[in-house]
């Protein structure tokens, strides 16, 4: 390349001044690296098969038409064509008033990932091959201004003649156009001209550029899976600059535990749509009850408080249930349970999965305050928890309940239950707090109402529905802008969901309830298609369903596990648990949950558990006597191995007999929250 150039210049030398004479600077399309206007792809999932190119519409009527242009199926495919065009028409409108075109392309979601994954492939060739072409034309005006310099040809004018002498490269001029815009933008140069041209009526109209070949700009990302995909194989652009700039406004609109809960390695890759998030579980007691024994509400928090009120209830109202629950879900509002299990696959590797902290072991953490059970606020550390007295205080106190018949049995025919749990929403806790705690049912029966569990970013939550940039794109600003438009404007939002009002939907003046129209062939999917709390509320749903979600997931906490797994870690690293140790364990708890079974009453289990010279509190904490029975041998190193599963720092590799055993959980965990900053403050 460098030799066809050098030939060029010297071929040209006579002829080249006088061609750039001719060029105007101000000829139409000669300065479109300075144009103002961007025209960016966006992939959306819709509900229903679209064709968004002449191409698409001439293979579908081939293969799903047999070629007949008067089959039914065409039709009504050109209609579906025509409904969705009018969309993306009133969705440019807006986006153009900051000079965006926006190409929407419309994918069923059994379509999209094969066709993106093919479009990236593509889309990354292209972008390569333009930045071939960018340092081809770079090279040849910093050349022609070496080799004249008292010359003063404008930039546009020496483009025009690179593009004319090197045509193979014209097809990328807008890409590379677009892309040094873009690095103005970064620098904070300013230093564009819109191109207008007359329109249909005489008025001066916009020229936005073209699509180029296999641009792929706005990309549509569904799972953790998909997430981390995309990210390792450097597909998607990190957007915190950009967020920070053109997308501010984002951290107004979108939930900081959504925004916080995505980045990866420490970025941000895509921005998740506002969804509902979780439920709550509240607590409810019988209001008619809890007064008529003068107790006071406001002193009551969780299920611990209320033991007197169980032993008035048990006393004087046998009848009554005093706790709809069972001994498992009391006690999993309080602690998580380590629990490990795996399989080998059909290569021999084990394949890990975690239990959902509810089943009894030897090793967890303690909630504490429901309010604080979120990611990087709480580590669910592998303690050994009867040394643990808060842990063993409530353990005992919840067997207490057991013990005197409190909790709700199979074939139980006690009614009226002085204390329930429930799932719900929102809903619940605005009517405790506009009512001093208290939350009538449906059926107008009251209740006070406490929050025992809030609710929970997970998987599917957090990356169902996301939007990200492609990392080769050139316009990732313009990308952001769209972005910000789509979770800050509902008129936009609404458009992109639901079409255009009057056309596909209309909206009850005095209810804001929204109706579709009969004729519309436009159908979305409303948690696919952007922020859920700026769009109108799906047919049927109370016209503030939305605001309720919202203030529901400004309570929302991320699940501390989120994003942890064994098995991709140890697929990065090839490497394993140490799982005799684990076994040790499992077969110690199995011991231990039998013998606490054998006890007859609350006195017998708080002897096993917690006294100061035989009880677990001490014999875990130290004792080398315990002796486990495994796989038909009897070892007696168990406290050994307990003090290597809970220690957070334990390094196999440095211990000799331990060297090829693989590695301890907890140091794996533990690893994972400082790595990517999970690791709760003060820790």
């Amino acid at each position: 390349m460098k030799k066809r150039l050098l030939c060029l210049f010297m071929g040209l030398i006579l002829v080249l001044s006088v061609f750039l004479t001719a060029c105007s600077s101000d000829d139409e399309g000669a300065d479109k690296k300075n144009t103002g206007a961007q025209t960016i792809t966006m992939c959306v999932i819709t509900e229903r098969k679209v064709c968004n190119t002449e191409a698409e519409l001439a293979e579908y009527l081939e293969k799903e038409c047999g070629g007949n242009k008067d089959s039914e199926k065409y039709k009504e495919m050109l209609k579906v064509v025509e409904n969705y065009e009018a969309v993306e028409e009133a969705f440019t409108k807006i986006t153009k008033e900051s000079k965006i075109n926006v190409d929407l392309l419309f994918y069923t979601e059994e379509e999209y990932e094969e066709r993106l994954t093919t479009t990236i492939a593509d889309a990354a060739e292209y972008a390569q091959e333009a930045e071939r072409a960018a340092r081809a034309l770079e090279k040849y005006i910093s050349d022609y201004q070496a080799a004249y310099p008292e010359e003063k040809y404008p930039v546009s004018a020496l483009t025009k003649s690179f593009y004319y002498h090197f045509p193979e490269f014209e097809k990328y001029k807008d890409y590379i156009a677009q892309s040094a815009m873009e690095d103005e933008e970064e620098s904070g140069e300013e230093n564009v001209e819109d191109i207008y041209q007359a329109g249909d009526l005489g008025v001066k109209e916009l020229v936005y550029p073209e699509t180029q070949e296999n641009q792929l700009d706005i990309i549509y990302v569904s799972g953790l899976d998909m997430y981390r995909e995309y990210i390792e194989n450097d597909w998607l652009m990190a957007l915190d600059s950009y967020i920070s700039s053109s997308g501010k406004k984002l951290n107004d609109y979108i939930a900081g535990s959504l925004l916080k809960g995505v980045q990866y390695y420490g970025s941000t890759y895509a921005i998740p749509n506002n969804v509902q998030i979780g439920e709550y579980k509240y607590m409810l007691v019988d209001k008619d009850l809890f007064d008529e024994w003068r107790y006071n509400s406001e002193q009551v928090s969780t299920v611990l408080d209320l033991n007197h009120f169980f032993e008035d209830i048990s006393n004087s109202n046998p009848e009554i249930l005093p706790i709809d629950a069972t001994f498992d879900e009391c006690i999993g509002q309080f602690v998580w349970y380590w629990n490990i299990d795996w399989v080998e696959d059909e290569f021999g590797d084990n394949i890990y999965s975690i239990g959902d902290g509810n089943k009894f072991s030897l090793l967890g953490a303690l909630y504490g305050d429901a309010a604080t059970a979120s990611r990087g606020q709480i580590s669910l550390g592998f303690n050994s928890l009867f040394t643990s007295p808060e842990y063993r205080d409530i353990y005992l106190k919840l067997k207490e309940y057991e013990y005197n018949g409190y909790y709700a049995t199979e074939g139980d025919t006690r009614t009226n239950a002085a204390v329930s749990f429930v799932d719900g929403d929102y809903t619940i806790k605005a009517s405790m707090e506009e009512n001093d705690g208290v939350y009538t049912d449906e059926n107008g029966k009251e209740y006070y109402a406490y929050v025992v569990k809030y609710p929970e970013v997970d998987e599917t939550s957090l990356y169902g529905n996301m939007f990200g940039v492609f990392a080769n794109s050139s316009n990732v600003s313009a990308c952001v802008s769209v972005l910000t438009m789509l979770n800050t404007d509902s008129k936009l939002r609404n458009i992109l969901q639901y079409g255009v009002e009057g056309v596909d939907y209309t909206i009850d003046e005095e209810t804001g309830v929204l109706t579709r129209s009969a004729e519309t062939l436009y159908k979305m999917d409303i948690e696919k298609t952007g922020n859920c709390f700026i769009a109108h509320p799906e047919e049927g749903l109370p016209a503030d369903y939305w605001e309720n979600a919202k203030n529901q997931n400004n309570d929302a906490l991320i699940n501390p596990l989120l994003g942890f797994d064994f098995n991709s870690i140890f697929e990065e690293y090839d490497n394993d648990l140490d799982y005799n140790l684990w076994s040790y364990l499992m077969q110690y708890t199995a011991q231990i949950s039998a013998e606490i079974d054998a006890c007859e009453d609350i006195d017998e289990l708080t002897k096993l558990v917690a006294d100061e010279k035989s009880g677990l509190c001490v014999t875990l904490a130290g004792n080398p006597s315990i002796t486990v029975e495994y796989e038909g041998q009897i070892y007696t190193d168990f406290v050994l191995q307990l003090s290597k599963l809970t220690n957070k720092n334990y390094d196999a590799a440095t211990e000799e007999e331990d060297r090829y055993a693989g590695e301890s959980p907890y140091a794996v965990y533990y690893t994972w929250m400082q790595t990517y900053g999970y690791v709760p403050a003060g820790e």
